[in-house]
Protein backbone atom coordinates (compact mmCIF):
# COMPACT_ATOMS: atom_id res chain seq x y z
CA UNK A 1 0.00 0.00 0.00
CA UNK A 2 2.88 2.34 0.86
CA UNK A 3 4.41 1.70 -2.55
CA UNK A 4 1.17 2.83 -4.15
CA UNK A 5 1.27 6.10 -2.15
CA UNK A 6 4.89 6.66 -3.14
CA UNK A 7 4.07 6.02 -6.82
CA UNK A 8 1.15 8.43 -6.64
CA UNK A 9 3.34 11.15 -5.07
CA UNK A 10 6.02 10.66 -7.73
CA UNK A 11 3.50 10.88 -10.59
CA UNK A 12 1.91 13.98 -9.05
CA UNK A 13 5.31 15.65 -8.60
CA UNK A 14 6.28 14.89 -12.20
CA UNK A 15 3.01 16.37 -13.52
CA UNK A 16 3.44 19.42 -11.29
CA UNK A 17 6.98 20.08 -12.50
CA UNK A 18 6.40 19.12 -16.13
CA UNK A 19 5.39 22.59 -17.45
CA UNK A 20 8.31 24.28 -15.68
CA UNK A 21 10.78 21.60 -16.78
CA UNK A 22 9.59 21.62 -20.40
CA UNK A 23 9.85 25.40 -20.54
CA UNK A 24 13.33 25.38 -18.99
CA UNK A 25 14.50 22.90 -21.62
CA UNK A 26 12.97 25.05 -24.37
CA UNK A 27 14.74 28.13 -22.96
CA UNK A 28 18.09 26.32 -22.80
CA UNK A 29 17.64 25.19 -26.39
CA UNK A 30 17.00 28.76 -27.43
CA UNK A 31 13.25 28.36 -28.07
CA UNK A 32 12.56 31.35 -25.83
CA UNK A 33 8.88 31.99 -25.15
CA UNK A 34 8.83 32.45 -21.39
CA UNK A 35 11.81 32.98 -19.08
CA UNK A 36 11.46 30.38 -16.32
CA UNK A 37 13.78 32.24 -13.96
CA UNK A 38 11.97 35.61 -14.13
CA UNK A 39 11.09 35.39 -10.45
CA UNK A 40 14.74 35.11 -9.44
CA UNK A 41 15.77 37.86 -11.88
CA UNK A 42 13.09 40.27 -10.60
CA UNK A 43 14.42 39.95 -7.03
CA UNK A 44 18.20 40.21 -7.49
CA UNK A 45 18.70 42.01 -10.82
CA UNK A 46 15.71 43.97 -12.19
CA UNK A 47 15.41 46.56 -9.36
CA UNK A 48 19.03 47.68 -9.79
CA UNK A 49 18.95 47.56 -13.59
CA UNK A 50 15.80 49.73 -13.45
CA UNK A 51 17.54 52.28 -11.21
CA UNK A 52 20.46 52.46 -13.63
CA UNK A 53 18.16 52.94 -16.62
CA UNK A 54 16.17 55.64 -14.79
CA UNK A 55 19.35 57.55 -14.03
CA UNK A 56 20.47 57.41 -17.66
CA UNK A 57 17.00 58.42 -18.93
CA UNK A 58 16.80 61.33 -16.47
CA UNK A 59 20.19 62.57 -17.67
CA UNK A 60 18.96 62.50 -21.30
CA UNK A 61 15.81 64.39 -20.27
CA UNK A 62 17.91 67.05 -18.52
CA UNK A 63 20.11 67.37 -21.62
CA UNK A 64 17.10 67.61 -23.95
CA UNK A 65 15.38 70.23 -21.75
CA UNK A 66 18.53 72.37 -21.55
CA UNK A 67 18.87 72.24 -25.36
CA UNK A 68 15.16 73.07 -25.81
CA UNK A 69 15.44 76.12 -23.54
CA UNK A 70 18.41 77.38 -25.54
CA UNK A 71 16.57 76.72 -28.79
CA UNK A 72 13.38 78.53 -27.69
CA UNK A 73 15.40 81.47 -26.41
CA UNK A 74 16.95 81.67 -29.88
CA UNK A 75 13.52 82.01 -31.48
CA UNK A 76 12.88 78.43 -32.61
CA UNK A 77 9.37 77.02 -32.88
CA UNK A 78 8.25 75.82 -29.45
CA UNK A 79 6.69 72.60 -30.78
CA UNK A 80 9.83 71.69 -32.72
CA UNK A 81 12.11 72.48 -29.77
CA UNK A 82 10.04 70.37 -27.38
CA UNK A 83 9.98 67.20 -29.52
CA UNK A 84 13.25 65.77 -28.07
CA UNK A 85 12.09 66.65 -24.55
CA UNK A 86 8.76 64.87 -24.98
CA UNK A 87 10.59 61.86 -26.42
CA UNK A 88 13.07 61.77 -23.53
CA UNK A 89 10.26 62.08 -20.96
CA UNK A 90 8.37 59.27 -22.68
CA UNK A 91 11.46 57.04 -22.49
CA UNK A 92 11.84 57.80 -18.79
CA UNK A 93 8.15 57.07 -18.17
CA UNK A 94 8.52 53.67 -19.85
CA UNK A 95 11.32 52.74 -17.45
CA UNK A 96 9.64 54.08 -14.31
CA UNK A 97 6.20 52.62 -14.99
CA UNK A 98 7.53 49.08 -15.63
CA UNK A 99 8.66 48.14 -12.12
CA UNK A 100 9.65 44.61 -13.16
CA UNK A 101 8.77 41.95 -15.72
CA UNK A 102 5.13 41.72 -14.61
CA UNK A 103 4.08 44.68 -12.44
CA UNK A 104 3.25 48.23 -13.52
CA UNK A 105 3.57 51.24 -11.21
CA UNK A 106 0.26 52.11 -9.55
CA UNK A 107 -1.29 55.36 -10.75
CA UNK A 108 -1.71 56.48 -7.13
CA UNK A 109 2.07 56.53 -6.55
CA UNK A 110 3.82 59.89 -6.14
CA UNK A 111 6.34 59.01 -8.89
CA UNK A 112 3.52 58.42 -11.36
CA UNK A 113 1.86 61.74 -10.48
CA UNK A 114 5.17 63.59 -10.80
CA UNK A 115 5.72 62.23 -14.33
CA UNK A 116 2.11 62.87 -15.32
CA UNK A 117 2.32 66.47 -14.15
CA UNK A 118 5.45 67.08 -16.24
CA UNK A 119 3.83 65.41 -19.24
CA UNK A 120 0.70 67.55 -18.91
CA UNK A 121 2.57 70.83 -18.48
CA UNK A 122 4.83 70.14 -21.47
CA UNK A 123 1.75 69.59 -23.62
CA UNK A 124 0.43 73.05 -22.70
CA UNK A 125 3.64 75.01 -23.27
CA UNK A 126 3.25 75.53 -27.02
CA UNK A 127 -0.16 77.21 -26.61
CA UNK A 128 0.45 78.69 -23.16
CA UNK A 129 4.02 80.08 -23.00
CA UNK A 130 3.21 81.73 -19.68
CA UNK A 131 3.51 78.22 -18.16
CA UNK A 132 7.27 78.13 -18.82
CA UNK A 133 8.28 78.53 -15.16
CA UNK A 134 5.91 75.73 -14.09
CA UNK A 135 7.23 73.45 -16.83
CA UNK A 136 10.84 74.24 -15.94
CA UNK A 137 10.19 73.52 -12.27
CA UNK A 138 8.34 70.28 -13.06
CA UNK A 139 11.04 68.92 -15.40
CA UNK A 140 13.77 69.77 -12.89
CA UNK A 141 11.79 67.96 -10.16
CA UNK A 142 11.58 64.85 -12.38
CA UNK A 143 15.33 64.97 -13.11
CA UNK A 144 16.13 65.42 -9.40
CA UNK A 145 13.87 62.50 -8.42
CA UNK A 146 15.17 59.98 -10.96
CA UNK A 147 18.64 61.36 -11.66
CA UNK A 148 20.33 59.37 -8.89
CA UNK A 149 20.29 55.68 -7.99
CA UNK A 150 18.13 55.05 -4.92
CA UNK A 151 18.55 51.74 -3.08
CA UNK A 152 15.50 52.62 -0.95
CA UNK A 153 13.32 52.99 -4.06
CA UNK A 154 14.67 49.67 -5.37
CA UNK A 155 13.77 48.01 -2.04
CA UNK A 156 10.25 49.49 -2.08
CA UNK A 157 9.80 48.26 -5.66
CA UNK A 158 10.60 44.71 -4.55
CA UNK A 159 8.45 45.06 -1.43
CA UNK A 160 5.30 46.45 -3.07
CA UNK A 161 5.55 45.00 -6.59
CA UNK A 162 7.65 41.87 -6.07
CA UNK A 163 7.01 38.15 -6.37
CA UNK A 164 5.01 37.96 -3.12
CA UNK A 165 2.38 40.43 -4.27
CA UNK A 166 -0.88 39.42 -5.92
CA UNK A 167 -0.40 41.85 -8.84
CA UNK A 168 2.90 40.13 -9.73
CA UNK A 169 1.69 36.56 -9.25
CA UNK A 170 -1.50 37.08 -11.29
CA UNK A 171 0.51 38.41 -14.24
CA UNK A 172 3.11 35.65 -13.81
CA UNK A 173 0.43 32.97 -13.77
CA UNK A 174 -1.19 34.40 -16.90
CA UNK A 175 2.19 34.39 -18.65
CA UNK A 176 2.68 30.73 -17.75
CA UNK A 177 -0.79 29.86 -18.99
CA UNK A 178 -0.46 31.77 -22.24
CA UNK A 179 3.15 31.21 -23.26
CA UNK A 180 4.37 27.95 -21.76
CA UNK A 181 5.72 25.64 -24.45
CA UNK A 182 3.38 22.79 -23.47
CA UNK A 183 0.36 25.11 -23.47
CA UNK A 184 1.24 26.46 -26.89
CA UNK A 185 1.65 22.96 -28.26
CA UNK A 186 -1.43 21.24 -26.85
CA UNK A 187 -4.02 23.95 -26.11
CA UNK A 188 -5.21 24.40 -29.74
CA UNK A 189 -5.88 20.66 -30.10
CA UNK A 190 -7.67 20.61 -26.75
CA UNK A 191 -9.83 23.62 -27.66
CA UNK A 192 -10.77 22.05 -30.99
CA UNK A 193 -11.68 18.74 -29.32
CA UNK A 194 -13.91 20.51 -26.75
CA UNK A 195 -15.59 22.46 -29.56
CA UNK A 196 -16.23 19.36 -31.67
CA UNK A 197 -17.56 17.35 -28.74
CA UNK A 198 -19.52 19.95 -26.74
CA UNK A 199 -19.71 23.06 -28.95
CA UNK A 200 -17.95 24.96 -26.13
CA UNK A 201 -16.18 28.05 -27.60
CA UNK A 202 -14.10 28.79 -24.49
CA UNK A 203 -14.28 30.64 -21.18
CA UNK A 204 -14.51 34.14 -22.67
CA UNK A 205 -17.19 33.32 -25.23
CA UNK A 206 -20.90 32.47 -25.14
CA UNK A 207 -22.42 30.68 -28.13
CA UNK A 208 -25.78 32.15 -29.09
CA UNK A 209 -28.86 29.98 -29.46
CA UNK A 210 -30.71 32.04 -32.01
CA UNK A 211 -30.53 32.42 -35.77
CA UNK A 212 -27.02 32.07 -37.18
CA UNK A 213 -25.49 31.02 -33.81
CA UNK A 214 -23.81 34.35 -33.10
CA UNK A 215 -20.90 34.60 -30.66
CA UNK A 216 -21.21 36.84 -27.60
CA UNK A 217 -18.49 38.18 -25.31
CA UNK A 218 -19.02 36.66 -21.87
CA UNK A 219 -18.51 40.00 -20.05
CA UNK A 220 -21.33 41.52 -22.15
CA UNK A 221 -23.63 38.73 -20.95
CA UNK A 222 -22.41 38.83 -17.35
CA UNK A 223 -23.05 42.57 -17.22
CA UNK A 224 -26.74 41.90 -17.87
CA UNK A 225 -27.19 39.05 -15.40
CA UNK A 226 -25.10 40.36 -12.48
CA UNK A 227 -26.42 43.05 -10.12
CA UNK A 228 -26.29 46.63 -11.34
CA UNK A 229 -23.03 48.47 -10.56
CA UNK A 230 -25.20 50.80 -8.43
CA UNK A 231 -26.77 47.91 -6.47
CA UNK A 232 -25.79 47.52 -2.79
CA UNK A 233 -24.41 44.08 -3.73
CA UNK A 234 -21.85 45.88 -5.93
CA UNK A 235 -20.63 48.15 -3.14
CA UNK A 236 -17.00 47.07 -3.66
CA UNK A 237 -17.02 48.51 -7.19
CA UNK A 238 -16.16 52.11 -7.99
CA UNK A 239 -19.32 54.15 -8.50
CA UNK A 240 -19.44 55.13 -12.19
CA UNK A 241 -22.06 57.85 -11.68
CA UNK A 242 -19.89 59.65 -9.12
CA UNK A 243 -16.88 59.48 -11.47
CA UNK A 244 -18.92 60.82 -14.40
CA UNK A 245 -20.33 63.70 -12.33
CA UNK A 246 -16.83 64.57 -11.10
CA UNK A 247 -15.55 64.58 -14.70
CA UNK A 248 -18.47 66.80 -15.76
CA UNK A 249 -17.57 69.31 -13.05
CA UNK A 250 -13.86 69.25 -13.97
CA UNK A 251 -14.71 70.03 -17.58
CA UNK A 252 -17.12 72.83 -16.65
CA UNK A 253 -14.29 74.63 -14.88
CA UNK A 254 -12.48 74.64 -18.22
CA UNK A 255 -15.56 75.87 -20.11
CA UNK A 256 -16.24 72.49 -21.72
CA UNK A 257 -19.63 70.72 -21.76
CA UNK A 258 -19.79 66.94 -21.37
CA UNK A 259 -21.98 64.63 -23.48
CA UNK A 260 -22.18 61.01 -22.31
CA UNK A 261 -22.77 58.20 -24.82
CA UNK A 262 -23.29 54.70 -23.39
CA UNK A 263 -22.93 52.13 -26.18
CA UNK A 264 -25.23 49.09 -25.78
CA UNK A 265 -23.58 45.69 -25.78
CA UNK A 266 -24.64 43.21 -28.45
CA UNK A 267 -26.85 41.10 -26.11
CA UNK A 268 -28.77 44.20 -25.00
CA UNK A 269 -29.90 44.80 -28.59
CA UNK A 270 -30.13 41.19 -29.77
CA UNK A 271 -31.20 39.12 -26.71
CA UNK A 272 -33.11 36.74 -29.01
CA UNK A 273 -29.86 35.83 -30.77
CA UNK A 274 -28.41 34.91 -27.38
CA UNK A 275 -31.30 32.95 -25.89
CA UNK A 276 -33.08 31.67 -28.99
CA UNK A 277 -36.35 33.26 -27.82
CA UNK A 278 -38.14 34.18 -31.04
CA UNK A 279 -40.46 36.52 -29.13
CA UNK A 280 -37.71 39.19 -29.06
CA UNK A 281 -38.67 40.24 -25.55
CA UNK A 282 -36.96 43.49 -24.45
CA UNK A 283 -34.25 43.00 -21.86
CA UNK A 284 -33.82 45.11 -18.72
CA UNK A 285 -30.39 46.63 -19.26
CA UNK A 286 -28.39 48.10 -16.38
CA UNK A 287 -26.72 50.34 -18.94
CA UNK A 288 -29.99 51.95 -20.00
CA UNK A 289 -31.06 52.36 -16.36
CA UNK A 290 -27.79 54.12 -15.45
CA UNK A 291 -28.02 56.28 -18.59
CA UNK A 292 -31.53 57.34 -17.54
CA UNK A 293 -30.28 58.17 -14.05
CA UNK A 294 -27.51 60.34 -15.53
CA UNK A 295 -30.11 62.19 -17.60
CA UNK A 296 -32.23 62.82 -14.49
CA UNK A 297 -29.15 64.21 -12.74
CA UNK A 298 -28.93 66.87 -15.45
CA UNK A 299 -26.13 65.43 -17.60
CA UNK A 300 -26.23 65.62 -21.38
CA UNK A 301 -26.70 62.07 -22.68
CA UNK A 302 -27.44 60.19 -25.88
CA UNK A 303 -29.80 57.21 -25.84
CA UNK A 304 -28.61 54.67 -28.41
CA UNK A 305 -30.72 51.82 -26.99
CA UNK A 306 -34.05 53.05 -28.35
CA UNK A 307 -32.98 53.78 -31.97
CA UNK A 308 -30.88 50.59 -32.26
CA UNK A 309 -33.75 48.43 -31.01
CA UNK A 310 -36.15 50.19 -33.39
CA UNK A 311 -33.77 49.78 -36.35
CA UNK A 312 -33.72 45.98 -36.01
CA UNK A 313 -36.95 45.74 -38.00
CA UNK A 314 -34.96 46.58 -41.15
CA UNK A 315 -32.28 43.92 -40.60
CA UNK A 316 -33.65 41.63 -43.29
CA UNK A 317 -33.15 44.27 -45.97
CA UNK A 318 -30.25 46.31 -44.59
CA UNK A 319 -28.25 43.79 -42.54
CA UNK A 320 -27.75 43.45 -38.80
CA UNK A 321 -26.50 46.24 -36.54
CA UNK A 322 -23.79 44.09 -34.91
CA UNK A 323 -21.21 41.69 -36.34
CA UNK A 324 -21.75 37.93 -36.10
CA UNK A 325 -18.59 36.89 -34.23
CA UNK A 326 -17.49 40.26 -32.85
CA UNK A 327 -18.41 42.48 -29.90
CA UNK A 328 -18.81 45.54 -32.14
CA UNK A 329 -21.40 47.02 -34.41
CA UNK A 330 -21.49 46.85 -38.19
CA UNK A 331 -20.92 50.01 -40.28
CA UNK A 332 -24.70 50.41 -40.30
CA UNK A 333 -24.80 50.45 -36.49
CA UNK A 334 -21.87 52.89 -36.31
CA UNK A 335 -23.51 55.28 -38.77
CA UNK A 336 -26.82 55.15 -36.90
CA UNK A 337 -24.95 56.06 -33.70
CA UNK A 338 -23.20 58.95 -35.47
CA UNK A 339 -26.54 60.33 -36.65
CA UNK A 340 -28.08 60.11 -33.15
CA UNK A 341 -25.09 61.81 -31.53
CA UNK A 342 -25.10 64.56 -34.17
CA UNK A 343 -28.82 65.09 -33.57
CA UNK A 344 -28.19 65.56 -29.84
CA UNK A 345 -25.29 67.97 -30.42
CA UNK A 346 -27.38 70.04 -32.83
CA UNK A 347 -30.14 70.26 -30.22
CA UNK A 348 -27.57 71.49 -27.67
CA UNK A 349 -26.43 74.14 -30.16
CA UNK A 350 -30.01 75.25 -30.86
CA UNK A 351 -30.79 75.52 -27.15
CA UNK A 352 -27.72 77.68 -26.58
CA UNK A 353 -26.02 75.10 -24.32
CA UNK A 354 -22.86 75.18 -26.47
CA UNK A 355 -21.34 77.30 -29.20
CA UNK A 356 -19.27 75.23 -31.62
CA UNK A 357 -19.16 77.81 -34.39
CA UNK A 358 -20.46 77.61 -37.91
CA UNK A 359 -20.16 74.58 -40.17
CA UNK A 360 -16.76 74.96 -41.80
CA UNK A 361 -15.83 71.70 -43.53
CA UNK A 362 -17.36 69.79 -46.42
CA UNK A 363 -17.11 66.00 -46.39
CA UNK A 364 -17.87 63.32 -48.95
CA UNK A 365 -18.00 59.53 -48.83
CA UNK A 366 -17.35 56.41 -50.86
CA UNK A 367 -18.06 52.69 -50.37
CA UNK A 368 -15.26 50.34 -49.37
CA UNK A 369 -15.31 46.62 -48.60
CA UNK A 370 -13.46 45.25 -45.57
CA UNK A 371 -12.95 41.76 -44.14
CA UNK A 372 -13.60 41.41 -40.41
CA UNK A 373 -12.28 38.50 -38.37
CA UNK A 374 -14.38 38.75 -35.22
CA UNK A 375 -12.61 39.55 -31.97
CA UNK A 376 -14.77 37.05 -30.04
CA UNK A 377 -13.77 34.34 -32.48
CA UNK A 378 -10.14 35.28 -31.83
CA UNK A 379 -10.74 35.07 -28.05
CA UNK A 380 -11.98 31.51 -28.44
CA UNK A 381 -8.65 30.37 -29.91
CA UNK A 382 -10.57 28.36 -32.51
CA UNK A 383 -9.68 30.59 -35.44
CA UNK A 384 -6.42 28.62 -35.70
CA UNK A 385 -8.63 25.84 -37.05
CA UNK A 386 -10.82 28.08 -39.26
CA UNK A 387 -13.91 27.33 -37.16
CA UNK A 388 -15.28 30.86 -37.58
CA UNK A 389 -15.23 32.68 -40.88
CA UNK A 390 -14.30 36.14 -42.03
CA UNK A 391 -17.29 38.48 -42.37
CA UNK A 392 -17.24 41.04 -45.17
CA UNK A 393 -18.77 44.44 -44.52
CA UNK A 394 -19.25 47.57 -46.60
CA UNK A 395 -18.00 50.72 -44.92
CA UNK A 396 -18.58 54.24 -46.14
CA UNK A 397 -15.22 56.00 -46.07
CA UNK A 398 -15.37 59.71 -45.25
CA UNK A 399 -13.03 62.21 -46.88
CA UNK A 400 -12.69 65.97 -46.72
CA UNK A 401 -13.34 67.87 -49.92
CA UNK A 402 -12.42 71.41 -50.84
CA UNK A 403 -14.00 73.09 -53.81
CA UNK A 404 -12.12 75.99 -55.39
CA UNK A 405 -13.17 77.99 -58.42
CA UNK A 406 -10.99 79.63 -61.03
CA UNK A 407 -11.70 81.36 -64.32
CA UNK A 408 -10.26 79.99 -67.52
CA UNK A 409 -9.68 82.49 -70.35
CA UNK A 410 -11.79 82.11 -73.52
CA UNK A 411 -10.52 79.82 -76.24
CA UNK A 412 -10.98 82.62 -78.79
CA UNK A 413 -12.11 86.22 -78.88
CA UNK A 414 -15.73 85.23 -79.55
CA UNK A 415 -16.10 83.02 -76.48
CA UNK A 416 -16.78 83.94 -72.87
CA UNK A 417 -14.40 83.02 -70.06
CA UNK A 418 -15.37 79.85 -68.15
CA UNK A 419 -15.64 79.34 -64.37
CA UNK A 420 -14.24 75.91 -63.44
CA UNK A 421 -14.72 74.26 -60.03
CA UNK A 422 -11.85 72.07 -58.81
CA UNK A 423 -12.59 69.50 -56.08
CA UNK A 424 -9.70 68.36 -53.91
CA UNK A 425 -10.24 65.26 -51.76
CA UNK A 426 -8.09 64.57 -48.71
CA UNK A 427 -8.39 61.74 -46.14
CA UNK A 428 -10.38 62.48 -43.01
CA UNK A 429 -8.18 63.18 -39.99
CA UNK A 430 -8.43 64.55 -36.47
CA UNK A 431 -7.92 68.28 -36.18
CA UNK A 432 -6.92 69.18 -32.62
CA UNK A 433 -6.24 72.83 -33.48
CA UNK A 434 -9.45 73.81 -35.24
CA UNK A 435 -11.96 71.45 -33.66
CA UNK A 436 -14.21 72.66 -30.86
CA UNK A 437 -15.35 69.06 -30.23
CA UNK A 438 -13.18 66.40 -28.57
CA UNK A 439 -14.23 62.74 -28.50
CA UNK A 440 -13.07 60.20 -25.90
CA UNK A 441 -13.90 56.62 -26.78
CA UNK A 442 -13.11 52.92 -26.70
CA UNK A 443 -12.95 50.23 -29.40
CA UNK A 444 -16.45 51.16 -30.61
CA UNK A 445 -14.89 54.49 -31.58
CA UNK A 446 -11.86 52.79 -33.12
CA UNK A 447 -13.57 50.16 -35.29
CA UNK A 448 -13.67 51.18 -39.00
CA UNK A 449 -12.01 54.46 -37.97
CA UNK A 450 -8.36 53.48 -37.66
CA UNK A 451 -8.70 49.91 -38.89
CA UNK A 452 -10.19 48.62 -42.15
CA UNK A 453 -11.67 50.26 -44.11
CA UNK A 454 -10.32 53.36 -42.22
CA UNK A 455 -12.16 56.67 -41.75
CA UNK A 456 -15.51 54.89 -41.86
CA UNK A 457 -16.24 54.78 -38.12
CA UNK A 458 -18.84 56.74 -36.20
CA UNK A 459 -16.35 59.55 -35.50
CA UNK A 460 -15.83 60.31 -39.20
CA UNK A 461 -19.56 60.06 -39.90
CA UNK A 462 -20.35 62.33 -36.96
CA UNK A 463 -17.98 64.96 -38.40
CA UNK A 464 -19.65 64.52 -41.80
CA UNK A 465 -23.10 64.98 -40.28
CA UNK A 466 -21.95 68.10 -38.42
CA UNK A 467 -19.77 69.52 -41.25
CA UNK A 468 -17.21 70.39 -38.60
CA UNK A 469 -13.72 69.13 -37.70
CA UNK A 470 -13.36 66.87 -34.67
CA UNK A 471 -10.52 65.44 -32.60
CA UNK A 472 -10.43 62.14 -30.70
CA UNK A 473 -8.54 60.19 -28.05
CA UNK A 474 -9.32 56.47 -28.09
CA UNK A 475 -8.31 53.69 -25.68
CA UNK A 476 -9.38 50.14 -26.49
CA UNK A 477 -11.11 48.71 -23.43
CA UNK A 478 -10.08 51.69 -21.33
CA UNK A 479 -12.76 54.33 -21.73
CA UNK A 480 -13.74 54.27 -18.04
CA UNK A 481 -10.43 55.51 -16.57
CA UNK A 482 -7.49 54.99 -18.94
CA UNK A 483 -8.77 57.35 -21.63
CA UNK A 484 -9.26 60.10 -19.03
CA UNK A 485 -5.69 59.51 -17.85
CA UNK A 486 -4.56 59.93 -21.45
CA UNK A 487 -6.46 63.20 -21.59
CA UNK A 488 -4.94 64.34 -18.28
CA UNK A 489 -1.46 63.80 -19.74
CA UNK A 490 -2.45 65.92 -22.74
CA UNK A 491 -4.70 68.44 -21.01
CA UNK A 492 -3.58 71.12 -23.47
CA UNK A 493 -5.84 69.57 -26.12
CA UNK A 494 -8.84 70.96 -24.21
CA UNK A 495 -7.85 74.48 -25.18
CA UNK A 496 -10.50 75.93 -27.46
CA UNK A 497 -12.83 72.96 -26.99
CA UNK A 498 -16.49 73.57 -26.15
CA UNK A 499 -17.82 70.02 -26.09
CA UNK A 500 -16.37 66.68 -25.00
CA UNK A 501 -18.24 63.55 -26.14
CA UNK A 502 -17.43 60.56 -23.92
CA UNK A 503 -18.35 57.20 -25.47
CA UNK A 504 -17.95 53.90 -23.60
CA UNK A 505 -19.58 50.48 -23.87
CA UNK A 506 -22.10 49.57 -21.16
CA UNK A 507 -20.09 46.61 -19.75
CA UNK A 508 -17.40 49.07 -18.66
CA UNK A 509 -19.84 50.34 -16.03
CA UNK A 510 -18.90 47.14 -14.15
CA UNK A 511 -15.78 45.78 -15.84
CA UNK A 512 -13.96 48.92 -16.96
CA UNK A 513 -10.15 48.62 -16.89
CA UNK A 514 -8.80 50.32 -13.73
CA UNK A 515 -12.39 50.83 -12.52
CA UNK A 516 -13.81 54.36 -12.29
CA UNK A 517 -11.08 56.32 -10.57
CA UNK A 518 -11.06 60.05 -10.10
CA UNK A 519 -8.50 61.52 -12.50
CA UNK A 520 -7.06 64.90 -11.58
CA UNK A 521 -6.28 67.47 -14.29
Amino acid sequence: MKKLYIAFIVVFAVLLLLPFSAQTIADVRGEKRFVSLDIFKDVVYTPFARESKMTASAAKLNEAWFAARESMAGGSEVGEALEPVIGALSDLEAVVLSVNSYAELDTAEADYKLLKQADTLLATLEDEPENFKSVDSSVKAVVAEFGQISLWRAFLGVKHYGVWTSRYLRAFEKKVEDENVLVLKFRPQYQLAVWNLFKDPGEKVVLGAGEGRWLFYRQDVEFLVQPSPLDVRSAKLDNPVEAILKFRDQLKKKGVELLVVVTPGKPSIYPERLTGDSGEKPIASHGKAILDSLTKLGLNTVDLYTPLLAAKKDDSSRGALYLDDDTHWTPRGAELAAAEIAKKVNSMVESGAIDIGEASVSYGGSDSLADRMGDIGEMSGLNKHDVFKVQQVTGHVVYQQEISEHTEPPADSLSDSTVVADTTKTPFKDDFRKSKILILGDSFSRIYQTDAPVNAGWIAHFAKNMNRPVASIVSDGGASTLVREKLARKAGVLKGKKLLIWEFVERDLRFGAEGWKTVEF
